[in-house]
């Protein structure tokens, strides 16, 4: 089955606006010192039941945007990936029950919620997680992160926080003072920064960096998913 993502359709869908390129330490201290965002963050709540399927999701929706056109196709992309999300469930179970599998005592399930990290200094973060069992022995979670300058539109990408070698490298360091403590946890004894991805997921906090791994990307799936909290330089 396909990988169930929300959040990365919906960045996809949107953040196609560009604006004004601003250096890093101006987002630090708008995520420390910036006022409370007029924008309100609110929850769109779906649910699905069938003997098969069980969907349950709150999604985020948004209000007070000055561009009521970018709130509107905002929230009605965040929908648009739950009736998605809904469908691809609804494929995969009748899917198993062609095949004759035996699942009815555990019917396939989608629950998907969010967090809202920032929303402050004209930054907004969001963590959007999705979770899904489709058999087997457990179910698969996902985070999707969502991080936006209100101001302009625009996605901020990991490199807008962290633009030299230097910041990189630094946070890079965050992760392996961990990897240091706990090695039996990880797959790799050190982190480079060039294991950073071109998409790297993180959020913000109005202190702090949060730089995330999913499920098997540093560790196995006991361990769960992986944060390095980085502070300001």
């Amino acid at each position: 089955m396909r990988k169930l993502s929300l959040a990365g359709l919906v960045l996809v869908l949107l953040f196609c606006t560009l604006g004004s390129v601003q250096a890093a330490g101006s987002y630090w201290q708008r995520m420390a010192h910036g006022y409370p965002n007029a924008v309100v963050v609110y929850p769109y709540v779906y649910e699905y039941r069938s003997p098969h399927l069980e969907v349950s999701a709150r999604v985020p929706q948004l209000s007070g945007m000055v561009d009521p056109e970018w709130q509107e196709q905002f929230n009605e992309a965040m929908v648009q990936t739950v009736q998605e999300l809904t469908t691809m469930l609804q494929e995969a179970a009748q899917e198993a029950l062609d095949l004759e599998q035996i699942f009815h005592a555990f019917p396939f399930q989608g629950i998907v919620d969010f967090e809202v990290k920032l929303n402050r200094g004209g930054l907004l973060s969001l963590a959007v997680v999705t979770y899904t069992f489709t058999g087997g022995a457990h179910g698969m979670t996902v985070y999707e992160y969502i991080n936006v300058d209100l101001t302009t539109g625009q996605k901020l990408a990991f490199t807008d926080l962290f633009d030299t070698e230097e910041e990189v490298a630094r946070a890079a360091e965050v992760i392996n003072a961990k990897i240091t403590q706990e090695p039996d946890w990880f797959f790799i004894d050190q982190f480079t920064p060039g294991l950073f991805a071109a998409d790297q997921g993180f959020y913000l906090t109005d202190a702090e960096v949060v730089i995330c791994f999913g499920l098997y990307e540093l560790a196995p799936y006991a361990a769960g998913i992986q944060e390095f909290a980085v502070s300001a330089p």
